[in-house]
């Protein structure tokens, strides 16, 4: 039995958007869907061993990487503007993630030891729990700042 957050290989995603991981911040919200939507085009890639899979996989990996530096640029903007208390400890997860992630795409692309369904579950995995914890934490600050009448 399947969870809702994983959907068939028929259909080639491997995770769905579903309201419970917006944060309640429409562009951040708008962002962490294509971050799933890049993660789903990644799978597909994934599904088949041919060369123009091949080179799919290699250009959305490259869109991905640009993709998630640019989205972690904006939360961590939106994080310094609101003095957010554990800025510092976002930042660093975000860092963390980046480094990985370069490393795994590094092998990837040095024809290195690299299984691209595991780096897609790890994609996934990551998004949805960071998001899911650590962003929904930010969100709750700012909400809090805002009913207090500080934003």
């Amino acid at each position: 039995m399947q969870n809702d957050e994983a959907t068939s290989n028929e259909d080639k995603t491997i995770v769905d958007w579903h309201e419970r991981y917006s944060v309640g911040i429409p562009k951040i919200d708008e962002q962490h869907r294509e971050l799933l939507r890049l993660t789903n085009e990644l799978y597909a890639a994934c599904l088949n061993d041919d060369a123009e899979a091949k080179e799919q996989f290699k250009n959305t990996i490259g869109s991905l990487v640009h993709y998630v530096s640019e989205h972690f640029s904006a939360e961590e903007r939106l994080l310094q503007r609101v003095n957010y208390p554990k800025y510092a400890e976002h930042k660093a997860q975000h860092e963390s993630f980046v480094k990985k992630m370069l490393e795994q795409v590094s092998s990837f692309r040095e024809g290195k030891s690299f299984v691209p369904n595991n780096f897609v579950r790890y994609l996934r995995d990551w998004t949805l729990g960071h998001i899911a914890v650590s962003d929904k934490q930010y969100a709750d600050y700012i909400f809090a700042l805002k009913r207090e009448g500080k934003l």
